[in-house]
């Protein structure tokens, strides 16, 4: 792996979704929709990941309008991921042991009420230096019986090109559909239950350039270049139940998912946030979310001899566990402007992975763990 070093945006980018945002605001005033009337909002938040060993800058911007009456939305979202890494395996694999990267991502999305329901489509376009993504993503929501059962459906494809720095001849192509269904029931004035499905299929080149599977050959540790099965299916399913507590003014909202693909992953997460109300200006929510997962079936910390026809190096498909401690504060400065910081621990711990600091030796193998806080700080601003 070389060091990658990715330039700023380019502002004609920028203003090509700008010139996008200005030309649907003509198309709508042409048709007579009552665009003087539209209400904006705008947010911000840049959070910072930390694990000591990479550092992750995000800073993004939405900007929503509505308009027709409030009845038709548009949304466009702009992130950014500034990216510096020397983790075990950078160390272990790339030239100069350290990468940077950056990452844009541009989303633009409408939405319209119909009766007894709603439908949205949107593009979603992410771009770095050695990987581009193109998303196509439509979806609606149908009430039933008064408008206390919601059923919705959403439905995404995309289309990737992967290509390695330093090696000008590599490129290939991942393709990737995605279909999703909830269910949503009013249970009370307080309490809403809520129970998702979705199934994502991938197809193509589902690896990384410059990760390396380990294999022991003899007396030595040598790199060898990921393989992995060109097809992934990937199920989910979601429960969530959310209470409020009007003696306590406090929100209770209770996830649970259970996810398994055809790589043999099987995954749990549970997760419960916690939102109190001090005031009307203040609010402030506590969230505590575990995670557990299997490993894949042909994942190995390291192969011997003949590793067979798949091999990774991708840690995350090994056994392991996680937990987030995090700590969302709220302040409504006024009735159009809200200010907010998120503070967040994360722990991470492999049972069947090694950080492997030196490829060419395993006496100082240990277990993989890492632990990361991440903070971030936000407004919103109504106009």
């Amino acid at each position: 792996m070389r060091t990658r070093v990715i330039d700023r945006p380019q502002p004609r980018t920028l203003r090509s979704w700008v010139v996008v945002w200005a030309w649907l605001h003509l198309i709508f005033a042409a048709l007579d929709t009552p665009l003087a009337y539209a209400a904006t909002e705008a947010s911000t938040v840049i959070r910072r990941y930390d694990d000591s060993k990479t550092q992750v800058l995000s800073p993004s911007i939405e900007v929503t309008s509505t308009f027709n009456e409030d009845r038709m939305t548009l949304t466009f979202e702009h992130t950014q991921d500034l990216l510096t890494s020397a983790s075990s395996e950078v160390k272990t694999y790339a030239s100069q042991g350290k990468i940077t990267d950056h990452r844009k991502e541009f989303g633009l999305n409408f939405s319209s009420l119909i009766p007894d329901g709603n439908i949205s489509f949107g593009v979603i376009t992410s771009d770095e230096e050695d990987y581009n993504s193109r998303i196509v993503v439509a979806g609606g929501t149908r009430e039933f019986f008064q408008k206390n059962t919601t059923v919705g459906f959403g439905f995404a494809t995309g289309a990737d090109v992967i290509r390695a720095n330093g090696n000008p001849t590599f490129i290939e192509g991942m393709s990737h559909q995605i279909y999703s269904i909830s269910l949503a029931q009013i249970l009370s004035k307080q309490a809403i239950f809520q129970i998702l499905y979705d199934f994502r299929v991938e197809n193509g080149y589902i690896a990384s350039a410059y990760r390396r599977a380990k294999l022991i050959s003899g007396s030595s540790v040598v790199a060898l270049s990921e393989n992995h099965p060109r097809t992934r299916n990937r199920h989910a399913v979601g429960f969530k139940y959310n209470y409020f507590s009007n003696a306590l003014k406090t929100s209770f909202a209770t996830a649970y998912r259970i996810y398994q693909d055809s790589w043999g992953v099987m995954s749990h997460t549970l997760e419960e946030r916690i939102s109190y109300e001090f005031s009307r200006k203040f609010e402030i929510a506590t969230t505590l979310r575990f995670y557990t997962q299997t490993k894949a079936k042909f994942h190995k910390d390291y192969y011997v001899g003949d590793p067979g026809p798949f091999y990774t190096g991708n840690n995350t498909l090994g056994t392991y566990n996680s937990i987030n401690l995090g700590l969302r504060p709220s302040w409504n400065i006024t009735d159009k402007f809200n200010v907010s910081a998120k503070f967040e621990a994360y722990q991470q711990r492999f049972q069947d992975v090694t950080a492997a600091n030196r490829l060419e030796t395993l006496d100082d193998d240990e277990k993989l763990k890492i632990d990361a806080f991440v903070v971030g700080l936000g407004m919103t601003a109504k106009f």
